[in-house]
């Protein structure tokens, strides 16, 4: 398949780099040091399970492509605007479109973008993977496992079309039975972990080992899957547990990337993360004081003016 990906940090270049090995025509749409790399090295991919390496091509901008049978949209949350009319061009062209971003908003933006909504694939993907240096890129951990489906009715074959793709590159796709449930169970996840870890400056074994540690997890976890009960989604009565072992299980010195990045001085994704669900909370009639405290915690820190 001709495959496009926009965004080449960790996770994009990682699917680039195992899409490519198979043989499929990989282009990364990415810019700077890393696009050298790539161009004159390739990537070089670590992982758990061996090295490899790869060699996709490299674009600054998809408008330079003709088309693609798959786009992948690896940015951060809040550049999906500024690519919006790349995504929109290749989808305009014939490619099915898939947002692997953090967050439950991205195929929404898209189709108010232009995207056509028939064209669009949900995705929530669970790989770690990091790029390390240009032309490096690291997945931590055994696992690598993308869920996918349509919330804006696109059809089965665009759906079957991302699990063609990565046949025999041991990801493994399944095709959630309600994406909007499969969405908000990684937004309880990623919320959650954010805002405990925000509030309390603390990663997660020593949240853990406090006497208020394991009620704050349940608040914050209670306050995502409120919101997404106000709005028709049908967790499953027992998912607050769920999401509670899931937390449990990070290593002890974990802290979420909306953390790292605060501390490295880069932007953060909490305006789609905790601050959506305090949007949503509101609108709802729903109390979100947890996701509330933590957006302001952390913009704050990070000196953005998110006064809305």
């Amino acid at each position: 398949m001709k495959i496009a990906v926009v965004g080449a940090g960790g996770l994009g270049s990682y699917i680039g780099a195992v899409l490519c090995r198979v043989d499929h025509d990989v282009t990364l749409v990415t810019r700077g040091a890393h696009a050298a790399a790539v161009r004159s090295g390739g990537l070089y991919v670590r992982t758990v399970d061996g090295d490899f390496e790869a060699h996709p091509h490299c674009v600054e901008s998809a408008l330079e492509l003709d088309g693609a049978d798959l786009t992948f949209v690896t940015v951060k949350s809040y550049s999906l605007d500024d690519v919006g009319p790349q995504i929109v061009h290749l989808a305009q062209a014939g490619s099915v479109v898939v947002p692997l971003l953090n967050g439950v908003t991205a195929s929404e933006r898209l189709v108010g973008l232009g995207v056509p909504p028939s064209r669009l694939v949900d995705g929530i993907a669970y790989v770690t993977a990091f790029r390390t240096d240009p032309g490096h890129i690291d997945r931590k951990g055994s696992h690598q496992r993308l869920v996918v489906g349509s919330s804006t009715g696109a059809g089965t074959d665009a759906v079957a079309l991302v699990a063609d793709a990565f046949s025999d590159t041991g990801v493994e796709v399944t095709e959630a039975e309600d994406v909007l449930v499969a969405l908000w169970e990684k937004m309880a996840v990623v919320c959650s972990l954010s805002v405990i870890c925000a509030i309390t400056g603390g990663s997660m074994g020593p949240i853990r080992g406090h006497r208020f540690g394991p009620e704050l997890q349940r608040r914050a976890i209670a306050e995502v899957t409120a919101v997404a009960r106000s709005r028709g989604v049908r967790l499953a009565g027992d998912t607050e547990a769920r999401i509670g072992a899931i937390l449990d299980a990070f290593p002890a010195d974990f802290f979420p990337s909306v953390i790292h990045d605060l501390r490295s001085g880069r932007r953060t994704e909490m305006e789609e993360l905790g601050g959506t669900i305090a949007r949503l909370a509101s609108e709802s009639g729903v109390d979100a004081p947890l996701h509330q405290a933590a957006t302001c915690a952390v913009q704050l820190a990070e000196d953005v003016d998110r006064a809305r």
